[in-house]
């Protein structure tokens, strides 16, 4: 198999593309003087642009490659690049048939629909809704072709940062007064959908507790601004503020991705549910803690912190880099939460905010392990936030 020219394709959000760069830098180490090519969504353009392991990365446009032209046009590029072997980590329909007429010899990617079949000709069934491995070790899974497996893989993610971006994001910090005297800690509450997250109301109660030690910065993405606004305002509700305490802020990420990687990259941890912010932390080296729901395919088996050690609702140790605490309930269910006709819903509540304060805490702090806490409950706070169910 010719290797001096590969393309990897992954077209989907950002957690997902940010867990194909350990499968990434095994193939920057097996061949160092190939060009490597990523294939992204607009969405996730930055995490390939900010890998240190591709020579280039392609934008999958839809201005450029929507429609019948659209997709000759993305034909005629793909041919004009010479790729001897594509990766399909995961895509879309018309974008595996784009590699099949580019003339890419060799097309690899999981076996899961009906048209991988035609498209694929090294292909590899994969059942990744098992949940038999994590996401990341799925994606590396695919590089058995070129000789490399799972089992010899020791990889972390990886990003690096815009210097601009890191400009912008340092003049951030000193213009909402947040002291570098401080340790700084991003919530992010909000997330996309595929999984259950944390009640809105816990992620305010956090923040009113972590305040008196830590500066705050509430972080979203362009469309969470309101909520943002929410838990940004619900925490704000009865703070005395002193020139000598720590800062608090809140941060919507419309200046781009590069952006809040590089305002991720000035904190020192982050809480968030089950979202490409937490990977893109854990990429950055951040200490985090995420809340994960009971579900099979939601589970953090598959789609938790990868490459660093991991504290559980058990505690964590010195050595720990991230927590993922789940609710402590018999989930049944192996693809959505079956509501009302379960009888621990709403599960997500049973996680305390006592219990991922003292995680952060612990993480932050030096580690040690953790004894048994106490329950919380949002009513105790007097502003009388009810849980998001």
């Amino acid at each position: 198999m010719q290797t001096d020219r590969i393309l990897l394709v992954r077209t989907d959000k950002i957690g997902d593309v940010v867990l194909t760069t350990p499968a990434i830098a095994a193939l920057r180490k097996k061949f160092p003087d190939s060009k490597i090519v990523g294939l992204v969504a607009p969405v996730a353009a930055e995490v390939y642009r900010l890998n240190p392991h591709l020579s280039s990365h392609i934008v999958l446009d839809p201005e450029l490659y929507t429609g019948l032209l659209g997709f000759w046009r993305l034909v005629r590029r793909l041919r004009a690049e010479k790729f001897q072997a594509a990766v399909v980590f995961q895509t879309r329909r018309r974008v595996a048939f784009a590699l099949l007429l580019a003339g890419i010899r060799t097309r690899i990617g999981p076996l899961s629909k009906w048209w991988s079949w035609l498209t694929y000709n090294k292909g590899r069934r994969q059942n990744r809704s098992a949940v038999e491995m994590h996401e990341a070790d799925y994606n590396i899974q695919l590089l058995r072709p070129f000789g490399i497996s799972v089992a010899d893989t020791w990889e972390r993610t990886y990003l690096t940062v815009d210097e601009e971006a890191r400009r912008e994001a340092t003049r951030f910090f000193v213009e909402k007064g947040l002291s570098k005297r401080f340790k700084t800690v991003a919530i992010h509450p909000g997330m996309a959908g595929s999984a259950l997250n944390w009640p809105e109301s816990h992620y305010i109660a956090l923040g009113r507790q972590l305040l008196s030690r830590y500066n705050i910065v509430i972080t979203g993405g362009p469309g969470e601004a309101a909520l943002v606004d929410r838990v940004f305002q619900g925490i704000a509700r009865h703070q005395n503020y002193a020139p000598d305490q720590p800062g608090f802020t809140r941060y919507v990420g419309e200046k781009g991705l590069a952006a809040t990687v590089a305002l991720l990259d000035q904190c020192d941890g982050i809480v968030a549910p089950s979202t490409g912010p937490m990977h893109l932390a854990v990429a950055l080296g951040k200490r985090v803690v995420s809340i994960f729901p009971p579900i099979k395919v939601q589970s953090a088996v598959r789609w938790g912190p990868y490459g660093v050690s991991i504290g559980t609702n058990l505690g964590v140790s010195p050595e720990n880099a991230a927590s993922v605490l789940v609710p402590d309930v018999n989930c049944a269910e192996d693809f959505r939460c079956a509501l009302s006709a379960c009888i621990y819903y709403p599960c997500m509540p049973r996680v305390s905010v006592e219990e991922v304060e003292m995680q952060l805490l612990s993480l932050l702090e030096g580690g040690g392990s953790l004894g048994t806490f106490k329950s919380f409950s949002v009513y105790d706070w007097e502003d009388g936030y009810e849980e998001n169910e």
